[in-house]
Parts: C-alpha cells; structure tokens; sequence
C-alpha cells in the first residue's frame, strides 16, 4: 500500500497548525503495516521540503507534487491520498490535484483512495463526498472521517477483488489505546525537522506562542469533545441528534507515547486535543507521562479555564511556552446563550491572575460576529480582552465567527461558498443572518488591534518642563497652576528613570519650554542616555531671535512643533493673550526653517476654539505657505482654563477639520487630537493618534506622574451611543466642559525635589 500525505498552501492569514497536519497520514501508515507492506510518503519529510511563497500571494508547504509523485514509486495494490482542511474542500486545490494526477498517471489502474484521515484538533470542513470525488475524478473514492478500521476493510475488500468506489465513511476506533505509534520511524524525520525550520523562518513570526525548537512532532491523547459549541467542528461523523463524546487514551499508553516519541528524539511535543483538560485527571495523567518522558509540551487549541486550578498551572509552568484558553466571549449571555459554551467568565478572570502571578505567558481566544450576538456585547467582549490584557498580561486573539460546514454555526447560517475558509477567520468577516454587519466587524477588530498595539509599542514620555510661559492662552490646560519650572535634578532623574524602563520617544513641553534656562541641557542629557527622538512644543516666539533659533533647532531636538492659534495677528492675540505673538511666532518659524539641520522635522499645532475654528482652513494654507507639512488640529481638554466659554461646538469644529483634510490632506500630514471618532466618520486614520495616548507617560512639573489616556480619561464620559461604537475600546467618551477651571495647583519647593521612582 502507499500512503501520502501531500503538500499544501496556506494563505497569509492562516488558522491552525498546517506544519503538523500530516499526523493522520503518519497515524494510518502505522495501522496498516500490520496488514500490508506500507510506503508512506510525506511531503514534509522529503530532501528540499520548506515553505515558498507563491504569485499567488499563498505559501506552499513541502516539496512540489512531482517530487511526492517521484517518491512513490514502486508496485502498490492501493494508494491513499491526505487531504487536509487546508486543501479547502470541496473545491479543487491544485497541489492536490497536481500529485492525484501524477499518481493516477504513474498508475492508470492503481485504486486511489482519497481521505481526510481525521484526528482531532483542527478544524474540520464538512464537505459533501460528491462534491469532493467531482474536484477530484482522478481518485476512486473519498473516505471521511476516522479512517484506522476503515482502510484495513478496503484492503481486505481489494484482496477479495472489491476496489473501493464512491463516498465512504470511517468508523471510530474502538479504543485509542488499540492504535499503534504514528509511524514516525518510515520517514526522514530530518528532513522533517528542516522543514518546520523552514516553516517558521519563512512565516516571519518569530518563535509564536507556540515555538517549534528542536526536534517537534505532533500527537494526539484524545479525539472529540463533549461539549456543543455552536462555532466547534469537532465530531464530525456523529449523526444527528446524537451527543459529542470525548475518546481519551489511558495514562499507561500515554506513557510508552510520549516515551517512545521521545526515543525517537523529540523534544517538543504538540498535542493536537481539541479540548485536552475536559477532564483535569487526563491533564495530570498526561503530565506525568511528559515529565516521565522528559519532554516539552506545546497546547495550541485553548483549554478550558474552569478545568484548571492552580496546581495544573504550576505544573505546566516550565512543561509549555504559552497557556492557552478559550473563552470566545466577554459578555456571559453570548456564552450561555449564543455559544453554548457553558462557562463563566470569572473562571478566565482567575485562571488568568493565577498565571500572571505564576509568570506564565497566557493566550485567550475570542469570537465576534455571532449570529444573534449585539454590538454592545462585542464590546464588552473587547472590553474584557482588553482588561486581561492591561491587568494580567493575557494575550488576546480575537478572531471572526466562521461557520465551518458541519458546526451549529453553519446549519443556522445562510452562506455563500467561500474558496478559503483560513482567512475568515483573521481578515474577512462572513456574512451571517442575524449578525453584525461585515463592515461594522472589521472597524471593530482595526480598532481593538491598533489600541493593542498602542498599548505594546513604543512608549513615549511627555516631560512638562515649566509652568512660565509669556502667553496667556484662553485655553491652556496648565495656565491655573503656579508658573515655576521643574527642577532640573529631578528631571534628570525623570528621564534616567523612563529610558532605563526602554522609553525611547520623548515630548518637552510646558507652559513654554522655551522659558526654561535648563532646555538645553535636558535636550543633550535626554540624547546622551538614548532617546531616540525628542520634540519639542514651543509657541516660538523666542526662536524670532535668529540665534536662539539655530540654537534650538540644532539642540538635538528631532522635531518642532509651533503652537499658532489664528491665521492672523488679531485672531491669535485673542487666544493667547499677546498682542505681537502672532509676529514673533511666525518669524519664529521662518527662522527655525532656515536654521534647522537636514532630518528635524517642523510643524505647526492649533488648538480649536470659538474664536478660530472657522480659520482652520486658513491656518492650514498658513501651514504650507511657511514652508512646513505637519499641521496638528487639537480639540480642547478639559482642564485648566479650557472651558464652555472657549470651546467651540464640536461637531460644527469637526465638519470644519474635515473640509482641512479633504482640501489639504494630500499636501502635509494632518493629525486630529483629542476628538472622538464618531465626529469624523471616514476620517478615522487622521484621529488614529489619540490611540498611542495608552503608550504616553506625561511627568508634570512636580514630578507627579500620569499614564496620559488615564489623565485625559478622567474628564471624559459615556453617553448611549457609546455602547455599540466600535471604536469604544480605546475611547474613553465624551469630554465634559465646566465653566469653572480646576484649582489652581500650588506648587511648593519641596515637591520639586520629591525623590523619583527608579
């Protein structure tokens, strides 16, 4: 007999382990030698197997179909042919179709048997067998399922001179400890090893949650799982009505396994179960069989977390990378209702502070887009996410509802065919009755993903360096607090202390840093320990003195961005108080310009009241007619003197920046600050800064420190129309505008030199 598992192609946004899928080819190879001469033939293990990224933007796994074809040589009474989820029945794949037609050519009267050889653990499609054998007339039959009692009958049945024809379905072993090792030891298992090499140096990614180091082989302890949930494939040969079930093998055959995986040499072993701890004893039978066997474990599918306890925990701490767990919601009616999962998500919540205080890397799995599932419940799904991740560090993966053929999800979903079902899961949304649009569901994930990434990426920390300042903005958010600047011993500490923590990205502001007779020194101390770039916020008036310009603009500093309030002199005097700021800044401008070394990137910045929103467009051709191609539009925060009297009406102010962006949009770079996103629909990528207010640390001039979108977040409310926002994961609401300033901060000597944190 030949046995062969072919090569396949993923997309880029691929779901699973396809690396690892060639476990039922190597699993049925071992079950038929006790009744036939086998040749296994896999294309992972075989001279040049890698991964190469195709023209048509997928990547093959393993080596061409020729080579497959070349490899199974010799006289074989039957041939049976993998194929896997990601071969995307019941549509033709072509590598598939490739080594099929290689073999029937090499073959013309060879039977071929076309099989998905299920195992357990990854998604299963459920594809009609008549529409499988019509993608794929060169093979005689298609056997679904488990195919370890079947295959030996058809051999039985060919001896007899019966070949196999048409649709057929497999039978479940009747006890998985009856089923030999898969049959590692036919093939070349470092050609192998090389290949899953190749994989993940190919994929970019990095060593994953789930890393493949040394010697990795795949293995099953249980097939199924008991329990229903809607979006699950699991079980896929039960008939209807009849219940899942869960096959676990004993602690005694998980030992000789595991040992004998690791006889073979492995070092690593994935456990491909799709629920491993529905029964905590099978866990800890099985982690006494690796720790016997010395081996590593990977769990790529997520455990459920009101199995584990933590001594599990602590056992599995050191055993795997990542703890993986699925809880598909944050909202518990969606569990209950919608999803079935029957779990609460209190039990996340604990498992999740256990494996934080453990150091244990943990990885949660959620899905939006549910048939019946609301946008408030979305959110709070993110909601939730987003607070494992903030307080214990739990990675979220939040991913698609994807209605597999054969799962509750399917059978309540009106669908089109897709052509891969890998990508749904990560980029496109299927459409499903009685779901959130598409659409609406991408603007979900674009947003939880970018405020993730706001919350890992480069941190920033905004210094306010003085309180004096020699304008008297209408505005200011500081102009109530008593006008000293910091002290310059502690500030240095301040800056040690942050760079020491990685921050490399650093903000000078006030009051008007300008007035500070240390600038200088901060800006060449802040380079020297490291940071990699330092602006500064100036309203540039100063700079009309040509040296101290080209003093500043070659301080260090990597960019500097000019407050200018009116595109004419009256307008910006009535907002910052000073009747001849409006010239000191601009020639301020012109002289930083002319002064400022080749990669100091300048700009302008404007904060939006009632007396100049109706200039935004003015100042924005002010903005290039200086030279510069930086303009920053920034709504009022709602503190110090910012208040109703001075705020515009912030829709009319919205409209009036969006026309800035239509008309100069493609000339500079434009930035909205401080402005939810629902008052600029379509504008989204202008306002996408706030979002990087999660990775903003702001130190005031007493050496009070902030997390910058805690600070602002704190003036900032939910209204109604919050709740089903997809944007309402990283926005804090609506600012609320007193018409009373807050009291004025009273800053005292002995508060500037308060020891800094280290």
């Amino acid at each position: 007999m030949l046995v062969v598992h072919p090569p396949v192609s993923v997309a880029r946004d691929f779901i699973d382990y396809p690396a690892m899928s060639d476990l039922g080819a190597v699993q049925l190879a071992a079950v038929l030698e006790a009744d036939a001469d086998v040749t296994l033939v896999d294309a992972f293990a075989l001279p040049g197997a890698g991964l190469h990224w195709r023209d048509d933007g997928r990547a093959r796994l393993g080596v061409e179909p020729d080579a497959v074809v070349a490899a199974a040589h010799g006289e074989h009474a039957l041939a049976v042919v993998a194929i896997t989820p990601f071969h995307r029945p019941p549509l033709r794949d072509d590598l598939l179709g490739q080594t099929l037609a290689g073999l029937r050519a090499a073959a013309p009267t060879r039977p071929i048997v076309l099989a998905d050889l299920y195992q357990s653990g990854q998604h299963y499609v459920a594809a009609p067998a008549t529409a499988i054998l019509a993608a794929y007339p060169e093979a005689d039959a298609y056997l679904a399922h488990e195919a370890e009692r079947t295959l030996p009958e058809l051999l039985a049945a060919l001896r007899r001179g019966t070949p196999p024809r048409g649709p057929l379905r497999g039978r479940r072993p009747e006890s998985l400890d009856a089923l030999p090792l898969p049959a590692w030891d036919r093939i070349d298992l470092r050609a192998r090893d090389a290949f899953l090499a190749a994989v993940v140096a190919g994929l970019g990614r990095g060593a994953g949650a789930f890393p493949i180091r040394g010697r990795t082989l795949p293995w099953i302890s249980a097939r199924g799982c008991p329990y229903d949930c809607a979006h699950c494939s699991s079980n896929p040969d039960r008939g209807e009505g009849e219940a899942k079930t869960q096959r676990r093998s004993s602690p005694a055959s998980m030992h000789a396994q595991l040992g004998a995986l690791r006889a073979l040499g492995a070092q690593c072993v994935h456990v491909l179960d799709e629920m491993v701890n529905v029964h905590p004893q099978h866990l800890a039978a099985l982690l006494d069989a690796a720790e016997g066997a010395g081996l590593r474990l990977e769990f790529p599918n997520g455990m459920r977390a009101d199995h584990l306890d933590d001594a599990t925990l602590v056992r599995l701490l050191g055993r795997i990378t990542t703890l993986s767990v699925s809880a598909e919601s944050g909202s518990q009616r969606v569990l209950d209702e919608v999803v079935g999962k029957r779990l609460r998500t209190d039990a996340i919540e604990r498992v999740a502070a256990a494996a934080h205080r453990l150091g244990l890397p943990m990885l949660v799995h959620f899905i939006i887009g549910m048939p019946g599932e609301r946008a408030t419940e979305i959110n709070e799904t993110l909601a939730f996410a987003l607070s494992l991740f903030d307080r214990f560090d739990a990675h979220p993966a939040v991913q698609f509802a994807t209605p597999l053929p054969g799962t509750r999800l399917a059978r309540a979903s009106r669908l089109p065919q897709v052509d891969d079902w890998g990508p749904r899961f990560q980029t496109e949304p299927t459409p499903l009755h009685d779901a959130v649009d598409p659409a609406m569901l991408q603007r979900f994930k674009a947003t939880f993903e970018a405020r993730l990434r706001s919350s890992t990426g480069p941190q920033k920390l905004i210094l306010n360096a003085t309180y004096v300042c020699n304008n008297h903005c209408t505005f200011c958010a500081v102009g109530t607090r008593t006008q000293v600047d910091g002290d310059p011993t502690r500030q240095r500490e301040v800056l040690a202390a942050h760079r020491r923590r990685g921050v490399e990205l650093l903000d000078i502001d006030g009051g008007e840093p300008t007035m500070n007779p240390e600038l200088f020194a901060l800006i060449r101390y802040a380079r020297a320990l490291g940071y990699r770039r330092v602006n500064v916020t100036t309203n540039g008036r100063l700079c009309a003195y040509p040296e101290f310009a080209a003093r500043l603009a070659g301080s260090g500093v990597t960019s500097l961005l000019f407050s200018l309030h009116g595109a004419d002199a009256r307008t910006h005097a009535a907002q910052v108080g000073v009747a001849e700021a409006f010239e000191q800044t601009v020639a301020g401008i012109r002289n930083c310009l002319a002064a400022a070394p080749p990669g100091v990137e300048l700009g302008m910045n404007t904060t939006v009241t009632k007396g100049n929103f109706e200039q935004l467009p003015q100042l924005a051709a002010l903005c290039l007619s200086l030279g510069l191609r930086w303009f920053n539009i920034q709504f009022l925060t709602p503190f110090g003197r910012a208040t109703r009297m001075v705020a515009p009406d912030t829709a009319t102010a919205a409209r009036v920046a969006m026309d800035v962006i239509d008309r100069f949009g493609d000339q500079m770079k434009i930035q909205i600050i401080n402005l939810p996103f629902c008052f600029m629909p379509g504008y989204e990528r202008y306002l996408a800064g706030d979002l990087d207010k999660r990775a903003r640390q702001m130190v005031f001039v007493n050496n009070d420190g902030v997390n910058l979108a805690e600070y602002l977040a704190a003036r900032r409310v939910r209204k109604p129309v919050c709740g089903s926002c997809p944007h309402a994961c990283f926005c804090a609401g609506f600012y609320e505008l007193d018409d009373v300033p807050e009291p004025p901060w009273q800053v005292r000597a002995e508060d500037l030199r308060r020891p800094v944190a280290p």
